[in-house]
């Protein structure tokens, strides 16, 4: 019988032992590695595995592919110790958003015998705890499979085989890539975030100013409502190329001061631009410039959250063709 064996376990490896469970895979036991007794009882009631383990041995014991959902220093110690224990020719990845350095670690802990391969899904909303896990959540999202150097056919052939089973969409790229990219999307905000909470609350006014802060406030500095040991970890792990984008970042905020001091058109221009990307974000409309692809206007992004979809279809059918049938925002109304 073959093994499969998730280590670490957070809500994304959950998730992924539920969504194995429903494919069903034929002579396949998958196994949950957890030390913590509490994260163990969790899932034993979620009864996404074939087996939840305390032992780790026992729990990667011949195992031919083992994912880990650890944080980065969890997930450096599994690498040194992980490769012993497991069948020829096994495969390891994880699920972090470093991969240059877990694919640094991998190279210089994994016997010749085990490959590395790293991976990451990538969620627009993904829950955050045990509880919630779904099985649903892997389905239509994007896996990053990043590569570095020579890599291991057989590597990419067991995740991209993995990614599609549990309908997924497999995304190659190599690893500077995917930490370049990791570094914009996942630690950027959290610095956006850490900025705009100490520009606002150093402020002299903060005293009296926060009774005036509301769920702006609270939606904007949420991101950083974590342990910030961890989150110095991460974005230290991907500082370079996160230098990169924090620069990219003051340049388009001296746009802005600029047009704001100015009085200038060119701040709606602005806003308009940003509306628009993240709509198109939103529908998965990026890889088409074509006019005819639908996308939410705002009043039918609007009608949406308080009738329903259909109903917001139907409403919009009634109005302006031209505006219904682009995702530009309308600039004449």
């Amino acid at each position: 019988m073959d093994r499969i064996t998730i280590i670490g376990m957070g809500v994304v490896g959950a998730s992924l032992g539920l969504a194995l469970k429903e494919i069903n895979l034929k002579k396949t036991e998958v196994v949950a590695y957890t030390p913590a007794k509490d994260i163990s009882n969790s899932l034993k009631k979620l009864a996404a595995f074939d087996v939840v383990e305390q032992n780790f041995q026992q729990a990667v014991s011949g195992a031919q592919l083992v994912i880990i959902d650890a944080s980065i220093e969890d997930t450096r110690n599994y690498l040194q110790t992980v490769g012993p224990h497991l069948s020829d020719h096994a495969v390891v990845t994880d699920l972090g958003n470093s991969k240059k350095l877990c694919s640094t670690w991998a190279s210089e802990y994994l016997p010749s015998n085990v490959h590395y391969i790293a991976g990451r899904p990538i969620f627009k909303n993904k829950p955050s705890s045990i509880e919630e896990a779904s099985a649903d959540l892997f389905k239509n999202a994007y896996y990053c499979i990043a590569t570095t150097g020579k890599p291991d056919d057989n590597s990419i052939k067991t995740l991209t085989g993995l990614t599609e089973a549990i309908g997924s969409k497999p995304y190659y790229l190599d690893v500077d890539e995917h930490d370049s990219y990791a570094a914009a999307m996942e630690q950027l905000p959290v610095i956006m975030s850490t900025a705009f909470v100490n520009a606002t609350t150093g402020s002299d006014a903060w005293l009296e100013m926060h009774k005036t802060a509301g769920d702006t406030f609270n939606n904007q500095s949420s991101i950083i409502n974590q342990d910030p040991v961890d989150l110095e970890t991460q974005t230290l792990t991907l500082s370079q190329p996160l230098i990169h984008w924090i620069d990219k970042t003051i340049m388009s905020l001296h746009k802005i001061r600029q047009e704001l001091d100015a009085g200038s058109d060119e701040l709606l221009e602005s806003f308009i631009n940003a509306w628009e990307q993240r709509a198109r974000w939103e529908t998965d409309s990026i890889k088409t410039e074509s006019s005819s692809v639908e996308l939410p206007s705002a009043g039918m992004s609007m009608t949406s959250a308080l009738l329903g979809d259909k109903l917001a279809q139907r409403l919009t059918r009634l109005g302006d063709e031209e505006k219904r049938n682009s995702w530009r925002y309308p600039r004449d109304r």
